[in-house]
């Protein structure tokens, strides 16, 4: 059965990451009794309450706490959220991972970071096929089964078998729970889609004669997804998903094949995951201990992360610095020349070819370059975009989860997960329960190359679609370690192109301004991405009057927006030694939970 084209959603700017329907707000009063969890040993920062307790409950309680590591824990995690929050991550997708164990005798660096991305079918001819966002060309190889994989035979405790930490999410498909308001307004942004393939999503109906959707409060059950987990689980490893000759990966081809896809088995057979060293930087909060910023690099914008914090160490740190003149005027500047950075970034055929473009955001003659250009112009934005030197056109990545663990030994990972748009491409196989990706979209388009966009910028050549390769993308975890290697800030970000800046911005009001975890993730941020040449923030009433002011002065477009990233994160209280965990309620009604 082909899938049916679109009635209302036929659209690359109708199908996106906004979940409409839901209320989403920032607040400049948390209620911290409700919303900042507190863990003497460690904590689970992610998008749901109800995986952050499986996990508690059926991994930690049962396998031991002081056994059980953060490794283990995210594969329970991730998968669990996935299987609830199917619109914006789960095994059709692929993310990155960064992960470090505390070791004071060891001088070396402690990091590893895990590359999981999607990568671009084999046979992908640039000539024959266009970039799309819907439909089986939409479709990059899943990677995040591999690398949940990879990460628990890499790094897990060895306490804890593969079966037990997937046996429970299995459990949680067949028994099912209940819809929230979150995955009840992504469900109605595409009630025509449904209802147009509805033998393929007749899941996320309660009312199969009336195809009536599934709305808060009403239960739902993925026992396909379960059934195709509990094969994983029994055999003990990931490879029957990638297996040609096993039943999912058939079935996964045959649908991938029906929506006009052409991923093959050499793409399954060939797929592997990126492991190595994390980039670092170092950042002062005071003037004798400096801390260590641990972020991811391939693909990712880790490397565009870290140049805004080696821009923004030149710059005074300003406690209660937030939304004030000279503070605001620098944090959206840094941002501009991050996002200048990111345009040189992309997959590489060789690591020396991503080093050597890496290497000129992170000089110290960027940095220095870089602020003294934001000192010099008292306090006014450049007038021209092209001052910011941006190299090639942005893509626009789209949707993601992310989640943040410390565990009882002061082990830490963030993982960034996605699948891009919401629901990936609509493509579902309802045999083994996958949702695939459309990380295709996340390519530059060469079809383009010789129609610079409005702005006069032509698409990466870092980013075009090539067999095998990986598209950019916002992702950018961050793991900070304190000069003992203990784990002083876990964090990172979903929602596109405002992942990078609202990592940066968290930083900057921790260790800059000095704000508390709930206050730095609750309030209201801003974002530029440089082109288009607009300041977006997300509630102008609560920034103020007199700061949004302060900002046209400077020569910023605002422009107010609803909220599109969610940050989940954890901070050590350096004088009680315990975890302050803190999740995006605001945003995406998400509740951490400490031990």
């Amino acid at each position: 059965m082909e899938q049916k084209p679109f009635s209302k959603s036929n659209t690359k700017n109708d199908h996106n990451i906004d979940i409409n329907p839901l209320i989403r707000l920032p607040t400049l009063t948390p209620n911290a009794t409700e919303h900042l969890k507190i863990g003497e040993h460690g904590a689970i920062s992610s998008d749901l309450l109800v995986c952050n307790e499986l996990v508690y409950n059926e991994v930690l309680l049962k396998h031991g706490k002081t056994k059980v590591n953060a490794a283990d824990m995210s594969v329970t995690l991730g998968l669990c959220v996935g299987l609830v929050n199917f619109f914006n991550s789960g095994v059709g997708g692929g993310g990155f991972a960064i992960h470090t164990s505390r070791h004071p005798e060891r001088e070396e660096d402690t990091g590893t970071y895990f590359d999981f991305r999607e990568t671009c079918p084999l046979s992908w001819d640039n000539e024959k096929y266009n970039l799309s966002t819907l439909g089986g060309l939409s479709i990059g190889l899943p990677g995040e089964l591999k690398g949940y994989y990879e990460i628990y035979t890499t790094l897990g405790s060895g306490h804890v078998s593969w079966k037990d930490l997937l046996m429970p999410v299995v459990k949680l498909a067949y028994e099912g729970w209940e819809v929230s308001e979150v995955l009840e307004a992504a469900l109605q942004v595409y009630k025509i889609p449904f209802e147009e393939n509805f033998d393929d999503w007749s899941f996320v109906f309660s009312d199969v004669s009336q195809k009536t959707l599934k709305k808060a409060g009403e239960h739902i059950t993925r026992p396909n997804f379960g059934k195709m987990l509990e094969v994983l689980a029994k055999n003990g490893s990931c490879a029957p998903f990638y297996d040609p000759d096993h039943w999912i990966n058939k079935s996964m081809l045959k649908k991938i094949k029906e929506k006009g896809g052409i991923i093959n088995q050499a793409d399954f057979a060939n797929y592997h995951v990126r492991i190595g060293k994390p980039l670092t930087t170092k950042i002062h909060i005071d003037e004798y201990w400096p801390l260590t910023v641990y972020t991811t690099g391939g693909v990712t914008s880790g490397a565009a992360l870290l140049s805004a914090l080696n821009i923004m160490e030149k710059f005074p740190k300003r406690k209660g610095g937030d939304y004030t003149s000279e503070s605001a005027y620098e944090l959206v500047e840094a941002m501009k020349w991050m996002a200048s950075a990111r345009s040189r970034l992309g997959d590489y055929n060789e690591e020396k070819e991503l080093e050597l473009r890496m290497q000129e955001i992170l000089s110290d003659e960027w940095a220095i370059n870089s602020s003294a250009l934001i000192k010099n112009a008292n306090l006014k934005t450049q007038k021209d975009w092209r001052d910011y030197k941006p190299q090639y056109q942005l893509t626009e990545p789209h949707g993601t989860t992310h989640f943040s663990i410390i565990d009882y030994n002061s082990n830490a990972i963030s993982l960034t997960s996605t699948i891009n748009l919401l629901f990936g491409s609509l493509v579902h196989d309802p045999v083994t329960g996958v949702i695939f990706n459309n990380e295709m979209d996340d390519f530059s388009n060469p079809k383009d190359d010789d129609h610079s966009n409005s702005f006069g910028l032509k698409p990466s050549i870092y980013n075009y679609p090539m067999p095998g390769k990986r598209p950019v993308s916002s992702a950018s975890p961050v793991i900070v370690l304190d000069e003992l290697n203990y784990p002083d800030l876990v964090i990172g970000a979903s929602g596109g192109s405002r992942i990078t800046t609202s990592v940066l911005q968290s930083l900057i009001r921790i260790y800059w301004y000095h704000m508390p975890l709930l206050e730095t993730i609750s309030y209201p941020r801003f974002h530029h991405q440089l082109l288009p040449n607009t300041l977006e923030v997300e509630n102008g009433s609560m920034i103020g009057t007199r700061t949004i002011k302060e900002l046209k002065e400077m020569g910023h477009d605002i422009q107010e927006v609803p909220p599109k990233s969610v940050l989940n994160g954890i901070k050590r209280d350096r004088k009680f030694l315990n975890y302050h965990a803190v999740s995006d309620w605001w945003r995406k009604r998400g509740m951490s939970l400490g031990y």
